[in-house]
C-alpha cells in the first residue's frame, strides 16, 4: 500500500482515473480537490504503483483520529479488480475499522466485500442508499430554463447561516453531524441558490468532498418553476471552468429530479453509487 502524495504521481492518478468513467469519478473528485486547496484533508492510497489495481480516497491518517463526524470521514473506492479490493482493506490499514465512517462506492462489489469484511472486523455495514449516477453534458441544454426577469430572485452562493434550513431538508440530515458537515461544505467548496426577495434561499446545490453534486433541493411553495434547473446549471458553470467534470447522483423513484436533469441533457449512467455506513457493534 502506498499513498500518493506528490503532484507528479496525482496526475498520472487524474489520467488513469479518467480513463474509467463513469465507475471512478467519486475518486477522480477526491483527486481533484486535493490538488487543489484540498479543504477536507483527503489523501489516496493505492494497492501498488504505478501499476494499480485499487484506489481509495480517504481522510488524511493523521487528521482521522481527531475527526468524529462520519460525513467527513467518508472514504470512495474504485477497484480494477475486486479481489485485490478486499485483500487490501482486509490486510492492511487502509480503512480505519476504529470508528465509523461512510463508505462511497460506484461498483457492486464495493458493497459485497463491505457485508463480508464488516463481520470480521467486528463491524455492522448498513446500506444508506442506491442511487443513480447522472453526468451533465457540455454545454449544458438551457433551452427550458425559466427565466426571472422580474421574479425578484437572485442567484447566490450559499453561507454558513442559511444552513441549519439544509439541515432541517436534506434527507440524510437533521442531525449535529449533518449540520457540521454541511457548514464545512458551504465553506469549502462551490455552491449555487436562489434567494426570494427577502434573501432566503429557496432552490440551492452543493458539492461534496469528492466533487459530486449534493443536497439539490427547492422548498415546496416553488417547486415546478424550473428553479433547479437554473441553481444547478450555475454550479455546473463554475465546476467546468474549474476543469471539474459535473455529475452526481439521484434516487431511482425521485421522478421530477429525473426530469429536471433530463431537461438539462444529463446522461443517466448504468452505475448506481453506494453509501454504506460503517458502525462499531459495540456503538449499537
Amino acid at each position: 500500500m502506498l499513498v500518493l502524495d506528490n503532484q507528479e504521481e496525482l496526475q498520472v492518478l487524474k489520467r488513469e482515473l479518467q480513463s474509467c468513467f463513469p465507475e471512478s469519478l467519486k475518486v477522480y473528485g477526491a483527486v481533484l480537490n486535493i490538488c487543489q486547496e484540498n479543504p477536507f484533508h483527503q489523501e489516496v492510497v493505492v494497492d501498488s504503483w504505478p501499476s494499480f489495481h485499487v484506489v481509495i480516497a480517504r481522510p488524511q491518517r493523521e487528521k482521522a483520529s481527531s475527526e468524529t463526524n462520519y460525513f467527513a470521514r467518508s472514504c470512495a473506492v474504485f477497484y480494477r479488480e475486486l479481489d485485490a479490493y478486499q485483500q487490501l482493506v482486509k490486510d492492511t490499514d487502509a480503512v480505519d475499522w476504529g470508528q465509523e465512517f461512510l463508505l462511497h462506492g460506484l461498483q457492486d462489489g464495493v458493497y459485497q466485500v463491505s457485508q463480508t469484511l464488516a463481520a470480521v472486523k467486528h463491524f455492522s455495514a448498513k446500506l444508506v442508499s442506491q442511487t443513480r449516477v447522472f453526468v451533465l453534458q457540455k454545454p449544458l441544454n438551457l433551452s427550458t430554463t425559466t427565466s426571472m426577469a422580474g421574479s425578484g430572485l437572485k442567484f447566490s452562493s450559499l453561507n454558513v447561516t442559511q444552513v441549519a434550513l439544509l439541515n432541517d431538508t436534506w434527507s440524510v440530515g437533521g442531525n449535529e453531524q449533518s449540520l457540521q458537515y454541511l457548514t464545512r461544505l458551504i465553506s469549502s467548496f462551490p455552491s449555487s441558490c436562489l434567494l426570494d426577495a427577502g434573501g432566503c434561499p429557496i432552490s440551492w446545490v452543493l458539492l461534496d468532498q469528492f466533487g459530486c453534486l449534493t443536497h439539490a433541493y427547492t422548498m415546496p411553495a416553488h417547486r415546478g418553476k424550473g428553479y433547479i434547473q437554473q441553481v444547478i446549471a450555475a454550479l455546473a458553470q463554475k465546476l467546468e471552468e474549474m476543469d471539474f467534470p459535473v455529475y452526481g447522483d439521484v434516487l431511482e423513484n425521485n421522478a421530477p429530479m429525473k426530469k429536471a436533469l433530463q431537461c438539462l441533457g444529463a446522461h443517466f449512467t448504468s452505475c448506481f453509487l453506494f453509501y454504506d455506513l460503517h458502525s462499531p457493534r459495540a456503538l449499537q
